[in-house]
């Protein structure tokens, strides 16, 4: 019987299960309130932990490149588990703020991003065939995180164990089920590390340094961040634009949640979408769906029709997890896998500050005018230059194609016909032998 290990849909189940239990850092707010009430912290200073843990979070993804080039993925994953394990048994013991900034925000936060990056870098080398679906359906248990963990937090911090013994709880089944999960992180035999798109993949491998001089790079991250920012400015103050504009509290609550549903299940979606009508079309379609949602979500604020923004907030949902499934596959068909982790790392840490620009720029408005009318002005701007990147990505990456999958860097990981060698000159290979080559590559960022 073959090892179950060496299925690659047993290794995606093992990694949704594991970005699902390192979400952990999206339950946060369940710990809030017994926080407060025991040590008399204000919302300002409990809602800055998850600020640091979000910077964590970035800094841990962005640290995996670097660290996979002298330690396993294995190893990477040993000391992502260590960090968030360590975090959360510690925080049983926290009596200082300063305690929880650095045992839940850095610790967690640092934590989950290398599993993160562990897990993306591991699975889709599983999936180049696939890697829409796969780094969606991954991205989604990791968002989906909040869920699962969030409820199960709730029943123990309010049973007879406490916040405490929640912590500890949770840090035990997090060790529990990443020492199962190290089992499955392995590299693909030649046959399925060969495995590419069917459509639109740009074919060559470049690292980190050579990745961030590329327009095509800088054009995704705008096509992204920029969507992404203003939608997670909507996410966060989703209920009280509802409430803002007559909703009861019961349905703005409904209306949130349905918003939390539509983030989850956008991300496979998004992936799916991805692989089935390719990439170049997937950066103009998904930017003109933000575009009239943008404008209906506008209108429905204007006339202060409740029923109707809620609709336009499920689709917002949808698209915000859509968008942030596409990273990881843009990554991977445009630059290939040997460095995807470093890739993936950086577009992370681009990100960053627009999840934090936007939220603050809409409650600046709101402030200002009152009223969110200003913020969904703006809003359809953003739609409107994410369409224009997501347009001119697709001559960007042609160009890129042009100049590297002719000479210079190794063209694809392990899908060319060609590799070039240290002079220049063009060397044939075969299709058994391009695999192995390309299998001894990706160990690179891919060690077992």
């Amino acid at each position: 019987m073959a090892d179950i290990r060496t299925n690659r849909y047993a290794i995606l189940v093992c990694g949704i299960l594991t970005m699902l239990m390192f979400g952990t850092i999206y339950a946060w707010s369940i710990f809030i309130p017994p926080l407060e009430a025991e040590f008399g912290w204000t919302r300002s200073q409990t809602s800055l932990v998850f600020s640091v843990a979000m910077i964590g979070l970035s800094f841990g993804m962005l640290s995996i490149g670097p660290l996979s080039k002298v330690l396993s993925l294995r190893a990477c994953f040993v000391a992502s588990t260590s960090l968030i394990v360590l975090g959360l048994f510690s925080c049983q013991f926290i009596t200082e703020l300063w305690q929880l900034y650095v045992f839940y925000g850095v610790c967690c936060g640092l934590g989950s991003g290398m599993s993160y990056t562990v897990w993306t870098t591991n699975t889709l080398a599983w999936f180049g065939d696939k890697v829409g679906f796969a780094s969606g359906v991954l991205v989604m248990g990791f968002g989906m995180g909040a869920l699962v963990l969030g409820s199960l937090a709730s029943a123990l911090i309010y049973s007879s164990l406490g916040w405490r013994l929640a912590f500890v709880v949770i840090a035990a089944l997090a060790l529990v089920e990443a020492l199962v999960a190290i089992n499955f992180i392995q590299e693909p035999p030649p046959c399925i590390a060969a495995l590419k798109p069917k459509r639109d993949a740009v074919g060559v491998t470049l690292p980190g340094s050579k990745t961030v001089r590329e327009p095509s790079f800088w054009l995704f991250c705008i096509w992204r961040s920029v969507v992404m920012g203003a939608g997670g400015a909507v996410i966060a103050e989703a209920s009280v634009m509802m409430t803002g504009i007559g909703s009861s509290i019961a349905f703005a609550t409904a209306a949130v949640g349905a918003l939390g549903l539509g983030n989850g299940f956008g991300r496979p979606l998004g992936g799916i979408l991805y692989d089935r009508i390719g990439q170049n079309r997937t950066l103009v379609v998904l930017p003109a769906l933000a575009l009239a949602v943008s404008v209906g979500m506008a209108a429905a604020y204007w006339f202060e029709a409740p029923w109707l923004f809620a609709p336009f907030l499920l689709v917002e949902g949808l698209l915000y997890g859509m968008y942030a499934a596409i990273n990881t596959s843009y990554m991977r068909t445009t630059f290939g896998q040997r460095d995807l982790a470093m890739n993936t790392g950086i577009s992370a840490v681009v990100l960053a500050p627009f999840n934090l620009v936007f939220p603050l720029v809409a409650a600046a408005l709101f402030e200002w005018t009152g009223g969110y009318e200003a913020f969904f002005v703006i809003v359809p701007a953003f739609a409107l230059l994410s369409l224009a990147c997501g347009a001119l990505c697709k001559p960007a990456n042609a160009r890129l194609q042009a100049r590297y999958g002719a000479a210079g860097e190794t063209a694809g990981t392990g899908i060319a016909g060609e590799l070039q060698d240290a002079a220049g000159q063009t060397t044939g290979r075969s299709a058994d032998g391009v695999g192995q080559r390309a299998d001894r590559e990706a160990g690179v960022a891919h060690r077992a």
